[in-house]
């Protein structure tokens, strides 16, 4: 068991980062780049270290979901990360939308969507993952 979770937590958080660089510096990009730009008051110095916890973080969180569910197949895995992630953002954005200015409703689907796919993405890595980890 330990061999899986540890497994898919590293395919989750490599897949999930490569996917939302591509999202949200990529297809995003204009769009993140004018959100800092307007909000560069209430930004800190940006260090990469802390994106890869927090993915760490999250993939483990969804490893053990995932493993609790049974999930062995990517297929499986997309469809319960997608479904995981879709909810966690959604609270997040709604709770931080409206209490933040810098965080405005208008960045929310955007937020979601990108988030969401990310999810189905990484959580497709760990069902594999586990798939094939015996």
């Amino acid at each position: 068991m330990e061999k899986k979770i540890i497994l898919g937590t590293l395919g989750g958080t490599v897949a999930g980062m490569v996917v939302a660089a591509a999202i949200f510096m990529g297809i995003f990009g204009g769009k993140m780049e004018k959100w800092m730009a307007d909000n560069a008051s209430c930004l800190n110095d940006m260090n990469p270290v802390w994106w890869i916890v927090g993915s760490l973080v999250i993939s483990l969180f969804t490893a053990i979901l995932l493993h609790r569910f049974g999930v062995s197949t990517f297929k499986g895995g997309a469809i319960a990360g997608a479904w995981i992630t879709l909810f966690m953002v959604l609270w997040y954005d709604i709770m931080t939308a409206s209490t933040f200015k810098a965080f405005t409703w208008d960045w929310v689907p955007f937020d979601v969507i990108g988030n969401t796919i990310t999810g189905a993405v990484a959580g497709g890595v760990i069902g594999w993952i586990f798939g094939k980890v015996k």
